[in-house]
């Protein structure tokens, strides 16, 4: 069932176009099943489209989102979305044990998951790696078995990965969207700045 569903996940995305997005009020639609880091009424929005075992997602996340975080999210002026994007067996799993966890462990999980990849994703028994990562996060081995055995976990993933090229037409990670404008592949520090400081300008508000 779950790898006919991951294939519905492979279909040829049609090219998004920028600023289609940004010319009408932007809905990102977030709702309480969403992990949101940063505070609720920050003016500027930005998912995140990421996969736990994309060397790129990792690399923004241990590299760019301290920075993001210290200069945007800490300071209330930006909120980020993080909405995973499953390109494999092992990446729905991983996700799977963050959502079974304890809530407000959902981005500890997802640092460490980012920071310890090259280990937990190229163990010899990977499950068994994200067990106690799980572990460690509040997440006992008896409820880590009972989660990944639990198919509506797995569509809730499957259905976010639907969704993101439904609406965004994304069909790699990591992929952005701020405000309605598109980011695809790694970007550094000074590329979410300058978008940043022109969507917030663009409502207002001081970059300093």
């Amino acid at each position: 069932m779950l790898k006919t569903l991951l294939a519905g996940l492979a279909l040829a995305a049609a090219t998004f176009v920028a600023g289609s997005a940004s010319a009408q009020a932007w809905d990102p639609k977030i709702t309480d099943t969403d992990y949101v880091m940063g505070k609720a009424d920050a003016p500027v929005t930005m998912l995140e489209f990421a996969s736990f075992t994309c060397p790129h997602c990792a690399a923004f996340t241990n590299d760019v989102l301290p920075q993001l975080e210290k200069a945007y999210v800490d300071t209330g002026k930006v909120k980020i979305v993080f909405r995973q994007f499953p390109l494999n067996g092992l990446d729905l799993r991983a996700g799977m044990m963050a959502r079974c966890a304890p809530r407000e462990q959902y981005f500890n999980i997802a640092k460490v998951l980012f920071q310890t990849q090259q280990s937990w994703a190229t163990a010899g028994d990977p499950i068994g790696a994200l067990a106690q990562i799980g572990g460690m996060a509040g997440l006992p081995k008896d409820k880590f078995d009972a989660c990944l055995a639990d198919n509506a976990v797995a569509d809730a993933i499957i259905k976010l990965g639907q969704e993101a090229q439904a609406d965004y037409k994304v069909n790699a990670t990591p992929t952005f969207v701020v405000e309605g404008e598109k980011i695809e592949g790694e970007a550094s520090f000074d590329t979410f700045k300058a978008i940043f400081d022109k969507k917030l300008a663009e409502k207002g508000v001081a970059t300093n």
